[in-house]
């Protein structure tokens, strides 16, 4: 079978499976859907491994996987046949951006983007996982870079790895960035005001040799960046309605679960956008909190599964004690009780800041006891500021779009999503301590690299102050307030 048509099927399982979840999950709008398909098979994939790691049969990672799917399909079909509108829908969205993936490869023969490192993420997708290896110490060890990556390009062709995923997982970030800033925009913005501003964006994008890479870029990072974003997504949704919804707590599930697993650091910055999400003061209802407990949970429990399976070394390498699995186990889901209960609804507006002063802290300790303070805030320096990673100058524009658009007159909106920026900026920074340092010169610097993490939500953020600055600008029929939602969005959130 030619490497095309095998990719084709198996990115047509991923979307259909990853519907059929969607619709069991009470996602019934299709742009929604498809980017929740693409979740789902992304975290079934790395439950279904884990299974088969933990109970010593590593030769049926990817029957586990294939049964799983087919069975998600047929019952989302089944029980929710009624909602075939939206499941086709969504599905044409999810092929048409499996067929655009697969064009880059087969058809326009664009290569991946690659370095040394990269070789250890091969090395577990094609050795390790499609190799059926009962030694898993090669995956134990590559823990840095993450096992829901390598796990997604084992389910290519024998000795090739699925070449369009890496893609896909763009293209799919490229359209929840586009549809959550339709969401959080008001009524008087129009969709015309926002294709402007994103074609301003993307024609300036192309000029950063690091955004024309990132869709082929063959690393955990554009997978990361799109677990990132569906976090953040679902905190703003849940904020929006004052409702934690199916929709929210299903981007903030498969974020929090893709997060904790596509690379280590993305734990810490996990734990920053659900500081943010805990903080929230619309926890009323019971069901509220049990889906914040079960989410939360979830999602340290598959930290913890991933460690575990693999018997991996990073609780050594963290320092934690002996028992640490079991410590982990614990903190998952004593922590999510912890943020599900009422009791502490009175403390929640004080836990973002919090997270923001112990960041700031932690950060500023590193400083001091550097032997040389001013070169360790500087590391960074000559590849934001000078061009040297690759991104040209991205960073020179975001401060110069920070201090331009300003805050008085932004949306409540924008001025969270540039928080988290800031926020998520530092947490990556933070996570780089445990290697020493904020990183180093060039292009393959880890730092450097994970700013992809952080990027989609960036991009958020220019879409929605950017939109509203035009608006602003050239008015609009109407006097509706930026806090305001109409009803002429593409779509409505759950």
């Amino acid at each position: 079978m030619h490497p095309a048509i095998y990719e084709a099927l198996i990115l047509g399982l991923m979307g259909s499976s990853g519907v059929g979840a969607g619709l069991l999950l009470g996602i019934r709008q299709a742009i929604p859907l498809a980017i929740v398909a693409l979740g789902v098979t992304a975290v079934l994939r790395v439950w279904t491994a884990f299974a088969v790691w933990s109970v010593g049969l590593p030769a049926w990672n990817f029957e586990v996987w294939l049964v799983a799917s087919a069975l998600l399909l047929l019952l989302g079909t089944a029980i929710h046949w009624r909602q075939w509108r939206a499941g086709l829908a969504s599905l044409g969205i999810f092929a048409g951006l499996s067929v655009a993936s697969l064009s880059t490869k087969y058809l326009l023969d664009i290569g991946e983007r690659h370095h040394s490192d990269i070789s250890k993420v091969l090395g577990v997708a094609l050795v390790v996982v499609q190799g059926d290896l009962d030694d898993l110490s090669q995956a134990a060890g590559s823990y840095k870079r993450g096992i829901a990556y390598p796990l997604m390009l084992a389910l290519g062709p024998e000795g090739r790895i699925l070449g369009g995923f890496t893609p896909i997982v763009f293209l799919m970030t490229l359209l929840l960035a586009a549809w959550l800033a339709r969401q959080f925009l008001p009524s008087a913005v129009s969709n015309r005001i926002l294709w402007l501003v994103a074609i301003g964006i993307g024609t300036f994008s192309v000029t950063v040799p690091i955004f024309r890479a990132a869709m082929f870029y063959l690393n955990g990072h554009t997978l990361m960046g799109f677990g990132v974003l569906l976090l953040v997504g679902g905190l703003l949704l849940a904020r929006q309605e004052r409702h934690f919804g199916p929709l929210p707590a299903s981007f903030v599930l498969l974020g929090g679960v893709i997060g904790v697993t596509a690379r280590i650091e993305g734990v810490v910055m996990v734990l920053v956008v659900i500081a943010a999400l805990v903080g929230q003061q619309f926890w009323s209802q019971s069901v509220e909190r049990v889906r914040l407990f079960a989410v939360l949970s979830l999602t340290g429990l598959s930290l913890t599964w991933w460690i575990s399976s693999l018997d991996s070394p990073v609780v050594d390498r963290i320092g934690l004690p002996e028992n640490g699995l079991q410590l982990l186990v614990v903190l998952s889901i004593a922590g999510a009780a912890l943020a599900a209960v009422p009791w502490v609804d009175p403390a929640r507006r004080f836990i973002l800041p919090a997270i923001a002063v112990v960041l700031a802290f932690l950060l500023g300790r590193e400083v001091w006891q550097s032997g040389d303070p001013v070169s360790l805030i500087l590391a960074q320096w000559p590849n934001l500021g000078l061009g040297a990673g690759g991104w040209g100058t991205a960073a020179h524009v975001f401060v110069a779009s920070a201090v331009l658009l300003g805050l008085r007159r932004r949306s409540s909106d924008y001025r969270l999503l540039l928080a988290l920026s800031a926020l998520l900026i530092g947490a990556i920074l933070y996570s780089k301590t445990f290697d020493g340092g904020f990183g180093r010169e060039g292009f393959y610097d880890s730092v450097n690299r994970m700013w992809l993490h952080v990027m989609p939500t960036i991009l958020l953020t220019a879409l929605i102050g950017y939109a509203e600055v035009v608006k602003n600008a050239f008015g609009a029929k109407g006097k509706t307030s930026l806090s305001s939602r109409g009803a002429d969005k593409m779509v409505s959130p759950n």
